[in-house]
């Protein structure tokens, strides 16, 4: 269900940007129609500041589902496939739904396991 929801987020940020994009386009005029005071605003050094300011880092966190602090690939509660592994072994906690070697609710000592795991967190430019 997670995977579905995630899809249709997706889906639904890429049809806003679509339509904000869309609108942004229909804003008419030409450059010569501006005022003096809009081309000032549009120096080089105003454009290069505005450039830094949107070069923020990316954090990236390989194999890691930071929704439920377990690697992803191996979170019973994002895969599908993965859960029902763990239903065939036995290995199903059938009150909150995941994998009772990930159920921090029944077994809060696990949070802590599975913190050790988490890889180190990457920055890119």
């Amino acid at each position: 269900m997670l995977v579905q929801l995630r899809h249709v987020t997706v889906t639904f940020s890429f049809l806003m940007f679509g339509l904000a994009l869309l609108a942004g386009c229909g804003s008419g005029g030409s450059p010569a129609a501006k005022s003096p005071a809009k081309q000032e605003e549009k120096s080089p050094a105003a454009a290069a500041e505005k450039t830094k300011a949107l070069l923020i880092p990316k954090v990236e966190i390989a194999d890691w589902c930071p929704e439920h602090g377990i690697p992803e690939s191996i979170c019973s509660m994002c895969s599908e496939k993965y859960a029902e592994e763990c239903k065939k072994k036995n290995d199903w906690c059938k009150e909150h739904n995941r994998a009772v070697s990930q159920c921090f609710i029944c077994h809060p000592d696990l949070k802590e396991k599975f913190a050790k795991m988490k890889p180190a967190e990457k920055t890119q430019k």
